[in-house]
């Protein structure tokens, strides 16, 4: 569907820096992080915004270390309140601290507008058309009225709306259901997704090469890391501009007509290319390891797949070696146990192979020995044969050949000398 074609879809909803003032630079924080390479409150100017308002470092801000500037998306809230508060032409201006203030809350709001023009879009109209004519008449107010605005009850107005349209845009696909899973890492190439319900669903660094996402419910997924290459995300369910920047695609993605094709994407699909960052982050959670090794990532229904103990492949979780749930637990939990088990008895039979060696041992007869001190009642010396009989004989009391079962000695039925061997 073209943009002309959507009902309710204005160029205001899509960031223009060339009309923006910079107040994404100035107006909100960031701290030194993987994301950005310096920390900076909220209302200082970014030492990359030129005196012009614009980025000198826009060409290149991954390289740069600014890769959460490349993700980030204000909707066109920024054009909007630079347009109302901040004109270009001589005459009066508001504060800036009061202009910020305004952004921060007119770019929540323009956020919610672009899913709502969606889900008007979708359906051509309906409540969702309403509920969205509404919100943008508000913006269009005063300032006054538009800080006073409280978005996290326009919130609790919106989700419902977009929860409905979701059920009747899916209704038919018998798509799974993971909202909110786990699927951190989660291989999941080529899988058909096609009307699955994964609101709120972790997918950082998942796999989603050739997946068929189509009409699925992304709506506050996080794709941060996710590889998207060759997924097809048309028809996708409110999917947002910066879920896209976030993730890594290439010219065979699929995207959403609505949305912006994100520059750091490499034109051509190449498998090295994406594989390098995949095996950087193998080291997270939920990161598939070796064969046999007792990793493994989840799978589409939120449970670990990999390889178990013994090298071969489960495909379904239930006994695997990761941890997806309480069913795992307890299955490797059995196993080891079973292994405690076995290491005991081995541990038992190795005992009792020792023991037995050593009656074998003391069935034969004693190397006679000098100069050596054995405790108990036997005296140092050479051991000398009962008079009239051999050595090695089965003397009462001295010789060790017949001994009892338990490893004491015989007596031939009269008392038992107590000593230390």
């Amino acid at each position: 569907m073209n943009e002309e074609e959507r009902p309710g879809r204005s160029d205001r909803l899509r960031a223009d820096c060339e009309r923006c003032a910079g107040l994404c630079c100035v107006a909100l924080p960031f701290a030194a992080s993987a994301d950005f390479a310096v920390h900076k409150p909220a209302g200082q100017r970014c030492a990359n915004l030129t005196a012009e308002n614009r980025c000198s470092i826009h060409a290149r801000l991954r390289e740069s270390g600014f890769a959460g500037c490349s993700v980030f998306d204000c909707y066109g809230a920024g054009q909007r309140v630079s347009a109302r508060v901040a004109p270009r032409t001589p005459g009066p201006r508001m504060p800036e601290s009061l202009m910020f203030a305004v952004f921060r809350v007119t770019r929540q709001l323009h956020e919610l507008l672009w899913l709502l023009t969606e889900a008007e879009a979708v359906e051509g109209g309906g409540e969702a058309g309403a509920l969205a004519a509404e919100l943008d008449a508000l913006i269009e107010e005063d300032a006054d009225t538009v800080l006073a605005v409280d978005v996290e009850a326009w919130r609790a107005r919106v989700g419902p709306v977009l929860e409905r349209v979701s059920e009747r845009a899916r209704r038919g696909l018998d798509g799974r259901d993971l909202a909110r899973a786990d699927l951190m890492g989660a291989r999941l190439r080529g899988a058909r997704l096609r009307g699955a319900g994964m609101r709120g669903a972790l997918l950082i660094a998942a796999d989603l090469r050739d997946a068929d996402l189509r009409q699925a419910d992304l709506l506050g997924a996080d794709l941060r890391d996710a590889d998207v290459c060759g997924a097809d995300l048309s028809g996708v369910l409110f999917l947002t501009q910066p879920q896209l920047n976030a993730a890594h695609g290439d010219s065979a993605t699929l995207v959403p007509d609505t949305l912006v094709r994100p520059a750091h994407w490499p034109d051509t699909s190449s498998a090295g290319q994406h594989d390098a960052p995949r095996h950087r982050r193998d080291s997270r959670r939920g990161a598939a390891g070796p064969a046999g090794g007792g990793g493994g990532r989840r799978s589409g229904h939120g449970k670990r797949t990999g390889r178990g103990a013994d090298g071969e492949r489960n495909g379904t979780g239930a006994a695997g070696s990761g941890d997806g749930g309480p069913g795992d637990r307890a299955q490797r939990g059995a196993r080891n146990g079973g292994e405690r088990d076995g290491r005991e008895r081995n541990g038992q039979e190795r005992n009792g192979r020792k023991r037995g060696g050593r009656e074998r041992d003391a069935r034969q007869p004693e190397p006679q020995r000098s100069g050596s001190r054995r405790s108990g009642s036997r005296k140092a010396g050479p051991r000398q044969p009962a008079p009239g009989k051999p050595a090695g004989s089965d003397a009462p009391g001295r010789n060790a050949s017949d001994r009892r079962g338990d490893g004491r000695r015989d007596n031939g039925g009269g008392p038992r000398r107590r000593g230390r061997r």
